[in-house]
């Protein structure tokens, strides 16, 4: 049974990393000095109760951003962030204080333009549901996908994996929920991935209205 349990958390852990787009950057990318107006736009302490950030990194050219695994971007997502528009982009790893294992990242790219950062919300969509890729991972044998909205966000795509019946029968309860929301040029991403919980949208959506208002000023000049 261990072996059944553990095989859909190590896939779930695995997706979400592959989320990590912009999880896992250069902090010391080519011209990557001096602060970066985007830090603001990252999730703070005391912006959503029991979730803490940690050191912000900040990327300015779209060859130095990295996937959660640490490898490089492959050549056609660099190719469609440069299509898009791309200019900088900032990210953090966020901690649940009371659960170790949790995992979680908020991170914000700005684009040229407001029609750049829309395309690249969608494109990052799209490429993260492919129901080739879930199917294949064999994600949705155990987890739920359920998409939810964020009241007063109206740009926002966003969804969760939740545990189905069968897995809390095998003593497996996790959640992972994944939101992006665009406003003006800039794309931003809340993330969060709990191994021992269910209870991930709700904390995910309070990190999108926390940051919403923030947005609007920083990004729409």
């Amino acid at each position: 049974m261990s072996k059944l349990i553990c095989s859909p958390r190590r896939r779930a852990v695995g997706i979400f990393v592959a989320m990590l787009v912009v999880a896992a950057v250069t902090p010391a990318a080519a011209g990557a000095t001096g602060a970066s107006p985007l830090l603001p736009l990252l999730l703070k302490s005391g912006d959503v109760s029991g979730l803490g950030p940690g050191k912000a990194q900040v990327f300015r050219t779209a060859a130095a951003v990295k996937e959660g695994s640490g490898e490089r971007l492959p050549k056609r997502d660099v190719r469609r962030l440069e299509e898009n528009g791309f200019v900088e982009g900032a990210t953090t790893h966020i901690h649940v204080r009371s659960e170790p294992s949790a995992l979680g990242f908020s991170s914000v790219a700005e684009f040229e333009t407001p029609a750049g950062a829309e395309a690249e919300m969608k494109a990052r969509f799209k490429e993260v549901l492919d129901p080739a890729e879930l199917r294949k991972e064999g994600l949705l044998d155990f987890l739920t996908l359920k998409h939810f909205k964020v009241p007063g966000v109206p740009t926002t795509l966003a969804f969760a994996f939740l545990t189905k019946r069968v897995a809390a029968e095998l003593g497996l309860e996790m959640g992972i929920a994944n939101g992006f929301f665009v406003e003006g040029r800039c794309l931003l991403t809340e993330a969060l991935f709990r191994q021992e919980s269910v209870d991930v949208i709700d904390p995910v959506r309070g990190a999108i209205q926390a940051l919403a208002e923030r947005a609007e000023v920083a990004c729409s000049s």
